[in-house]
């Protein structure tokens, strides 16, 4: 698709998953994305491995696609100046530091937009920009367990459990994409910039909304379900002959096929089972009843079945499956990238399209500091100044 933020210049100072989520994803529609990282080591994803390919680790190869690696020390002052140079000549900023931070290198909300008043701003903590823990770092587990979120995965009488995937943090660079591409929007109506602020802990409330929304309403503490959803049966995953078949039989209408299709013509007449709440209030029994029948067959037989009958239902995939898997390739979500090590490099696409396409490039992510000398001419360094500062240190 065509870039539709080509033009516009990202100063990128963040690391991990969520802020270099957010950067990739303006990246992957046009943006110019600087990434500004510690001169040898980098993003601290770089050393996060297993798994790596070809010696590069895979999660950060993950979320550092479509960018320019400058590597400068921040703490130090010529690396400083270098860094609000870039700044008065970017669009937007996306930060990830401890509050106070960039302050003190001169490089906050307050100095940056008094030199530049049309920049969006947009900082991402752990925990907020205000109230008693605003100070404290946060990592996604660690917030997935603040939040609630752990308290309502698993299986009933189980230990608490993270997601699979780090939904807070690309949660967190997702709304925070969102916000800087609406805040771009408004510049154009009213010239100037904004500031975003975001963290960690408001994603993690966020994604336990509607569970929230039914305690105020009802006063009751919600608890792991496993696969299946409290406000609704049967929607759950069920044990075949082999493996699992994951169903979701959300209205009366759907509950009804499932029974024809599995030779239960009756259940839909049952009291016990009539209406959803009579489900949900019979959930047990209505499991147990449909298991016996689904251990008669496997999983991707009844998944066939169902399908027929128009059933929302999926067998339980792995990801070796899943990369297999003709609907998902239909859908080109592995790009092959050109990469200087890795000949076979694929990665993830963002999961929409614009005008029939995804990212409007493709370009791996850098090795650290990549990008500094060219960055640097961009800024008007003449070589002798490039090599002077490379000799003091400040850049890599």
């Amino acid at each position: 698709m065509a870039g539709i933020l080509d033009g516009i210049r990202v100063l990128d100072l963040t690391r991990n998953f969520a802020g270099p989520c957010c950067t990739q994803i303006l990246g992957d529609l046009g943006a110019d994305v600087v990434k500004v990282e510690r001169p040898g080591t980098g993003d601290d994803t770089r050393e996060w491995r297993p798994p790596q390919w070809r010696g590069i680790s895979t999660s950060f190869l993950s979320f550092n696609r479509n960018k320019r690696s400058l590597a400068v020390d921040l703490d130090h002052p010529d690396g400083q100046a270098i860094v609000r140079r870039l700044a008065l000549r970017a669009d937007v900023l996306v930060e990830s530091f401890r509050h106070g931070s960039l302050a003190k290198r001169g490089l906050d909300y307050g100095r940056v937009s008094r030199d530049n008043p049309r920049i969006v701003y947009c900082s991402i903590n752990g925990f907020g920009s205000a109230g008693p823990l605003r100070d404290r770092p946060g990592y996604d587990p660690v917030v997935q367990a603040y939040s609630g979120i752990m308290s309502l995965t698993g299986e009933p009488g189980g230990r608490p459990l993270r997601t699979g995937p780090s939904i807070v943090d690309t949660g967190t660079g997702m709304w925070c994409g969102l916000a800087v591409v609406g805040a771009l929007y408004a510049r154009e109506r009213t010239g100037r910039g904004a500031r975003i602020d975001s963290s960690l802990l408001e994603t993690g409330v966020a994604w336990v909304g509607y569970h929230l929304i039914g305690y105020f309403a009802t006063g009751r503490v919600p608890g792991p379900v496993g696969t299946s959803a409290s406000m609704i049966a049967p929607y759950e995953a069920f044990a075949t002959r082999e493996g699992y078949l994951q169903l979701a039989a959300g209205n009366n209408a759907i509950f009804a096929r499932l029974c024809g299709a599995l030779g239960l013509p009756e259940l839909p007449a049952d009291p016990r089972f009539r209406t959803n709440a009579d489900r949900v209030a019979h959930r047990d029994e209505l499991h147990e009843i449909l298991e016996a029948k689904f251990l008669a067959r496997s999983a991707l037989e009844w998944e066939e079945t169902l399908s027929a009958h128009e059933v929302p239902c999926s067998c339980v995939r792995r990801l070796d499956q899943v990369t297999r898997d003709p609907q998902v390739d239909a859908l080109a979500m592995f790009p092959r990238v050109p990469h200087p090590t890795i000949p076979d490099l694929r990665l993830v696409d963002q999961p929409f399209r614009i005008d029939g396409g995804r990212a409007a490039r493709l370009d791996p992510p850098p090795d650290v500091g990549q990008h500094t000398a060219e960055i640097l001419q961009e800024l008007d360094y003449d070589p002798a100044a490039i090599e002077e500062l490379r000799k003091q240190h400040v850049i890599g």
